[in-house]
């Protein structure tokens, strides 16, 4: 069976392991490190020891005030999990350029031939893939302490803004990783449409009579058929969980009329992704998920690149006491994606309940 990939799988998973970490952060230009331990997929958090007041006195102060607001951000993208890391192949370096031209995303081919005495030898080569200029580009957010959270110590307000920091970190992750995949606009020869069937495997021209399992079936195995014609297999699917059940369904074993059908095979990971949304002030931010109705059957790996220049780094510097604001914390991260989907993705249009 397929692997699972979702928000509450991946949260289940991280409730059974052990993580300890060096977390990055800046105080006033300098670089200093928060320890991150996850214990049995509890996080230890750091108590203040005194008032938000009483921390900002003193640059030692200052700096466990700011350890304890980066831990708090990684709990938060605890609470989020990035999803896409079976589809992309992560690179990092921090001298990357600021634009990758499309035939940077290159993958080697060589073929072994029977050698011939006197016949020169046969060389290997770089292929690339095509798609769009991959760019670096910077994200920050920002969040500021005030006097009135000094003056009445209000940590847990405190604790919230870490909170949603950490989450809307990841969140934009996922967003940037796999909206290009459902959002781009295929050609016919990238799409699969619904395939129906009736209770005994007869073909039907529309969903009239149709048994939706084997219909179900029928189509993801057409998908998988129609990427392998192409030259591009597929073994991940992209899909939203309003679809899960039918799916799974689909592609497990089932009996029919006596007749028994095996499990659909060739799909390795499942992910659902159904988007995020949040309130900023008066504002509603929502990343869109995965239509529902549509499912994306992806080869993964050579031509899908998470470009990572500098991963997220929390900076704290003096605030502004015209604004009586206390402390000014600012996290910025430098990321590229490459995502050649024409090259690798078929679009799978999933057959409709009668």
């Amino acid at each position: 069976m397929a692997r699972i990939h979702s928000i509450e799988t991946r949260l289940e998973e991280r409730r059974k392991r052990d993580i300890s970490e060096q977390v990055p952060f800046r105080l006033d230009g300098q670089t200093y490190y928060a320890e991150k331990n996850i214990v049995a997929g509890e996080m230890e958090t750091l108590a203040l020891g005194a008032p938000i007041g009483e921390m900002m006195t003193s640059e030692t102060a200052r700096q466990e005030l700011l350890e304890k607001i980066v831990l708090d951000v990684e709990l938060g993208r605890e609470q989020v999990p990035t999803l896409y890391g079976p589809i992309y192949d992560t690179l990092e370096d921090s001298n990357f350029p600021k634009e990758f031209e499309a035939k940077w995303a290159q993958h080697g081919s060589v073929i072994f031939f029977e050698h011939m005495e006197g016949e020169e030898v046969k060389f290997g080569s770089l292929n690339a893939e095509s798609g769009p200029i991959a760019k670096i580009k910077g994200y920050a957010a920002g969040f500021e302490y005030t006097k009135e959270m000094e003056l009445f110590n209000q940590t847990f307000n405190l604790e919230i803004i870490n909170k949603a920091f950490g989450e809307g970190h990841n969140a934009i992750l996922n967003h940037l990783h796999l909206a290009p995949i459902f959002q781009f606009n295929y050609q016919a020869a990238n799409k699969t449409a619904p395939v129906y069937v009736d209770e005994k495997g007869k073909v039907l021209a529309s969903s009239t009579g149709a048994h939706f399992y084997l219909s179900m079936r029928q189509t993801l195995k057409q998908g998988l058929t129609d990427s392998r014609k192409a030259g591009r297999p597929g073994t991940i699917l992209l899909a939203n969980s309003a679809n899960k059940e039918d799916i799974e369904d689909g592609m497990s074993a089932m009996n029919i009329q006596a007749t028994p059908y095996k499990a659909v095979s060739g799909i390795s990971d499942i992910i659902y992704y159904d988007g995020w949304e949040v309130n900023v002030g008066k504002r509603t931010i929502a990343y869109p998920g995965v239509p529902e109705g549509k499912a994306y059957l992806i080869r993964p790996k050579r031509g899908f690149k998470e470009l990572i220049k500098q991963r997220l780094v929390v900076d704290s510097t003096m605030g502004d006491k015209t604004r009586l604001v206390e402390s000014q914390i600012v996290g910025d991260f430098w990321r590229g994606v490459f995502a050649a989907v024409e090259e690798n993705v078929q679009e799978i249009t999933l057959p409709g309940q009668s």
